[in-house]
C-alpha cells in the first residue's frame, strides 16, 4: 500500500503541472506580447450624428481569423452625467445567426424613429461570438435636435 501512494500522488501531480504550464499567466488573455488574444470584431456605423427620425446603418467587421456570429439584438446605452445608462428599447427582435467569414463585414440598418431617442450622447454595443469567445464591440454617436417630419 505504500508503493501504491507516491505512483497516485505522482498521476495527479502530472496532469496539474501540465494545466498550469499551458494556462495564461494571471494578468495574460494569451497574447504573445502580454496584450490580450482578443478576437478583432469593429463595428462602424455610417456617421457620427443622426437625428431622432434617420436609418442608422452599423457595420459588423470580421477582423478575426475565423468565423464570427452575431444578430440582429444590440443595446444601446446614454451618456448621463458621465456614465452609461442602458436605454430601454420596446422591441423586438429577430432571432437569427448572422456568420460573417473571416475579413468580410455584415451591415444592419435601424430606423431610429421606432426607438423614440432624445438628443444626446450614446453607443450602440452588440454580441459576437468568435470561438468561443464572447466579445462586444461598440460605437459611439449622437442624436441631434428632431429631423423634419414629412
Amino acid at each position: 500500500m505504500k508503493k501504491a501512494v507516491p505512483v497516485l500522488l505522482i498521476l495527479l501531480i502530472i496532469p496539474i503541472a501540465y494545466f498550469m504550464a499551458s494556462s495564461p499567466a494571471e494578468g495574460d488573455n494569451g497574447g504573445t506580447d502580454g496584450t490580450p488574444d482578443v478576437p478583432d470584431v469593429v463595428l462602424k456605423l455610417d456617421k457620427t450624428s443622426y437625428a431622432p427620425d434617420e436609418t442608422m446603418v452599423l457595420t459588423v467587421i470580421n477582423n478575426a481569423d475565423s468565423e464570427a456570429t452575431t444578430g440582429y439584438a444590440f443595446q444601446l446605452y446614454r451618456l448621463e452625467n458621465g456614465n452609461w445608462k442602458e436605454v430601454k428599447l420596446d422591441i423586438a427582435f429577430i432571432e437569427i445567426a448572422i456568420i460573417i467569414e473571416p475579413g468580410k463585414s455584415w451591415e444592419q440598418s435601424i430606423d431610429l424613429s421606432k426607438l423614440n431617442l432624445e438628443p444626446g450622447h450614446y453607443k450602440i454595443v452588440k454580441s459576437v461570438f468568435v470561438g468561443n469567445v464572447t466579445v462586444k464591440p461598440e460605437a459611439e454617436f449622437d442624436i441631434t435636435g428632431w429631423g423634419w417630419q414629412s
